[in-house]
């Protein structure tokens, strides 16, 4: 097929290219704006009465520590719905989970034996946008520790003695884990190539249809 027969063939089927260049384009735009995933995560280390920061903290009170922070992540995923992950290792995000939270305590060990040996808790949360990830990380942190504080009271601990917890980092920051720019080029690019191609096939098996039944003998003759 020479490019002027291709040429006249789109131009007379011209209906079923702009239907291919309308289907196209919704789907190089499906794919520009399609949800993006964001996550953010942040340490509640847990702090001695009267410790007044992370770094005060006494070996001898760290087991004690750890318990407690277990403890309160029993209670949380009592009242909550966080996402139960299959190692505190990993991310919520590289668990294929897009929307939620999760609070672990963190285990060094291996599958055979469990090895808690700091008094922190591992918030995480993913979410579609900036906005909601920072909420539900707020919402979580503060079901944290008014379980903490709740605990405590119900044992009968003095305010002023109670379990305090430090956050780390301070100011988490939010990641974007969609694709890059690069990528969302390249599948443009990929969808749009196919597209065209998909759309030029069409056409002319259209054509080449349309122009065999006109060009058949009537049904009940032959051709002498």
């Amino acid at each position: 097929m020479t490019a002027g027969l291709f040429f006249r063939i789109m131009i007379r089927r011209w209906v079923f290219v702009a239907v291919g260049v309308v289907l196209t384009a919704f789907g190089c735009s499906a794919l520009v704006n399609g949800e993006r995933t964001y996550w953010m995560s942040t340490d509640l280390v847990f702090v001695q009465p009267g410790g007044g920061s992370v770094t005060n903290v006494s070996d001898a009170v760290v087991p004690s520590l750890i318990n407690f922070a277990g403890l309160v992540q029993r209670r949380v995923h009592e009242i909550g719905t966080p996402v139960e992950l299959p190692s505190s290792s990993v991310t919520l995000y590289g668990s294929g989970v897009r929307r939620g939270y999760s609070i672990t305590l963190p285990n060094s060990g291996n599958q055979w034996a469990v090895s808690y040996t700091r008094p922190v808790l591992a918030v995480q949360a993913v979410g579609s946008s900036p906005e909601e990830v920072r909420r539900t990380l707020s919402d979580v942190l503060a079901l944290v520790k008014t379980t903490a504080r709740d605990l405590q009271a119900a044992q009968g601990v003095p305010a002023g003695e109670f379990i305090s917890m430090d956050r780390s980092p301070a100011l988490p920051e939010v990641f974007d884990q969609g694709s890059t720019k690069a990528g969302r080029i390249k599948g443009l690019l990929a969808f749009g190539f196919l597209g065209v191609i998909l759309t030029a096939f069409t056409v002319i098996v259209v054509d080449r249809t349309v122009e065999g039944r006109k060009n058949a003998p009537p049904a009940g003759r032959t051709s002498e």
